[in-house]
């Protein structure tokens, strides 16, 4: 039986008034959204500080069968941000549990809370160890185990690759831990060393990404050492996409590059110049290489030798020397990231675009209706050329029918496997803006499932066409794990899952 307000009490009582916001101003905030999705707001808001928290808050939501949606800092912008799949949810949001809980640098792990940021791991690895750990492209305030769950895409690196154990407070109260860390009772004095991720049986570590099966409340990320390397930044025409594309994959099959690319139309915000937000036919692509300086001039020679001829611009940058470029500002932001320095750059370009200033902002995009909204599509592609030229002609395409303007970004996600990000920027005050944006995105998905290409992230908005598929045995046997794990369907019903179980 639900009883929202009785539940609202409890949790104030259990966890902290504080903690609870329930106001009709405190839940119309938290349905603003970038993506300008029109939904109800969610029931309450919640903010617990620590597991104990995380545990009262499942323990009440089983008892009156209250639905939670939980998010890390719910910066999932473009496909969602915190809105719930279904509405009748209280928002969870894990943002102040934000420890460090442990760097072992003989071991190079870090056990993280969920609501650790990119900036905030960065900082203490600069300040205190000689490690690193893959950032994205989007904002420092961004939430590393919310985009890890979700499988996001970093540069210079496949963050998934780096997913090394799960700590998951399941639906029904139990707390399981994946690997050998589960044969470590968290009260001894014995601590896990986290050199085997799988562990001995079963790695289910995987069936907490993208899914509802459980809440990640602590997870253990791999490390890197910080070493020298070479930056490539490559600029061609659309004539050459083939070309370039096929030259790379030969380079990192033959072991002369890392198998990590990002190509990018310059009409991006991130890259183009004099504001030329036009689709323009040209294009750039950013990979990398490193080891002793002997072996990278060597590997310059080679990349330079086979790529050059499909280039219109095509630079070298040094990964240690980060200083600004007077050539373009995207460079030294590139050196960063190298680096594992995150950066606002993204979304301060986006400001741009609209002459917004961000910089005494608290770079809340959901709430801040002066710069453009964006919707945006993330298939998973093969890694080959002619793949990827065919869904970017389908883009554009697409893209002239409901008359916008397409953005196109490609980042590698695998061996095999490359993230197409295509997006739409509008108005958030034209309603014919916002419905043509969200009219693009369903149509762009119909058409590249007919050429079998499926999302490799969904939007909210996606979920009920490619996950609830009762029919199909994949959904039937994550919906079977869902009702032994979560019972009730209290966490997050709907995502990337069936709605009924």
């Amino acid at each position: 039986m639900k009883d929202y307000q009785q539940a609202i009490q409890e949790w104030q009582y259990k966890i902290g008034s504080t903690k609870v916001e329930s106001s009709i101003e405190q839940r119309e905030k938290y349905k603003q959204n970038i993506t300008e999705y029109q939904d109800e707001p969610p029931v309450a808001i919640l903010k617990p500080t620590s597991r104990n928290d995380v545990q009262a808050i499942v323990a009440v939501a089983n008892k009156y069968h209250i639905p939670l949606y939980v998010v890390s800092t719910g910066k999932n912008w473009g496909i969602g941000s915190k809105l719930p799949v279904k509405s009748g949810c209280v928002l969870v949001i894990l943002s102040e549990m934000n420890n460090i809980i442990e760097v072992n640098e003989k071991y190079r792990y870090a056990i993280i809370e969920p609501g650790v940021t990119q900036k905030q791991l960065s900082d203490y690895l600069l300040k205190n160890t000689n490690l690193m750990f893959p950032s994205t492209g989007s904002a420092e305030n961004t939430s590393i185990v919310g985009n890890a769950l979700d499988r996001g895409s970093v540069f210079f690196n496949h963050r998934y690759d780096f997913l090394t154990g799960l700590e998951v407070l399941l639906g029904n109260g139990k707390i399981v831990r994946t690997g050998f860390w589960h044969y470590f009772d968290s009260h001894e004095t014995r601590k896990p060393i986290f050199f085997h991720p799988p562990g001995v049986g079963p790695d289910i570590k995987g069936i907490f990404t993208q899914s509802n099966l459980g809440i990640v409340t602590a997870m253990v990320v791999r490390l890197k050492p910080r070493t020298p390397g070479t930056i490539v930044y490559a600029e061609f025409k659309e004539d050459n996409f083939v070309a370039f594309t096929n030259t790379f994959i030969d380079l990192k099959e033959s072991n002369i590059v890392p198998n990590w690319l990002m190509v990018t139309n310059k009409n991006d915000p991130r890259t183009t110049v004099a504001n030329q937000f036009n689709y323009t036919g040209d294009w750039s692509a950013i990979f990398s290489f490193s080891g002793t300086e002997k072996l990278r001039n060597l590997c310059q020679q080679e990349v330079e030798k086979r790529i050059s001829k499909f280039c219109d611009n095509l630079l070298f940058l040094n990964s240690s020397e980060i200083e600004q470029n007077p050539a373009h500002r995207y460079y030294s932001i590139l050196q960063m990231l190298y680096n594992g320095i995150p950066s606002n750059y993204s979304i301060e370009t986006m400001g741009e675009m609209n002459k917004f200033d961000f910089k005494n902002s608290e770079y809340e995009v959901d709430f801040c209706k002066k710069i453009s909204g964006f919707k945006a599509v993330t298939p998973a592609i093969p890694f080959e050329a002619m793949a990827m030229k065919e869904v970017i002609d389908l883009v554009n395409k697409v893209s002239e029918e409901f008359q916008v303007t397409p953005f196109h970004n490609f980042v590698s996600i695998g061996e095999m496997a490359i993230e197409g990000l295509f997006r739409v920027y509008f108005d958030r005050k034209k309603e014919e803006e916002i419905t043509k944006a969200h009219q693009w995105t369903e149509q762009l998905d119909k058409e590249l499932e007919k050429i079998g290409i499926y999302p490799y992230r969904m939007s909210i908005k996606e979920m009920n066409h490619f996950s609830n598929r009762p029919k199909d045995t994949y959904w039937e046997t994550i919906g079977v794990i869902k009702k032994q794990l979560d019972p009730n369907n209290i966490i997050s019903p709907g995502k990337y899952c069936l709605e009924d179980i």
